[in-house]
């Protein structure tokens, strides 16, 4: 019983180990992660650019090449990852999904959008 106990501690302290290292590996990357449940808003910027709003501060910005104004935005908007994490980069696996008929945008590229009030003096 002892044997088992020590086993399963084991093995849970790799599996946290193992957690921690892959957190801190999209940290160092420079890269940003969210999940979708995260999202609180969207906007459309232009024809090939999406504004996302996660949480009070943070926005992002999502280009497709779709066009995004024929996204029907009077309905549901949702976002999709195949990872269950949108990070900044490359978009792969993340599309936006709306409309009826339902249509999905693919995503091209994802940036932090700049902050629209700057910290005076610095």
């Amino acid at each position: 019983m002892l044997r088992i106990f020590a086993s399963i501690l084991c093995l849970w302290t790799l599996a946290a180990c193992a957690s921690t290292e892959t957190a801190s590996t999209d940290t160092a990357g420079g890269s940003e992660c969210f999940r979708s449940e995260q999202v609180t808003g969207y906007s459309v910027v232009d024809n090939n650019h999406v504004k996302l709003s996660v949480g009070a501060s943070r926005d992002y910005i999502l280009t497709t090449t779709w066009n995004a104004r024929d996204l029907d935005w009077t309905q549901a908007i949702a976002i999709r990852s195949s990872t269950g994490r949108i990070c900044t980069g490359n978009g792969l696996g993340v599309e936006l999904i709306g409309g009826t008929p339902q249509r999905n945008y693919p995503i091209s590229q994802i940036t932090r959008a700049p902050d629209d009030n700057p910290v005076e003096g610095s």
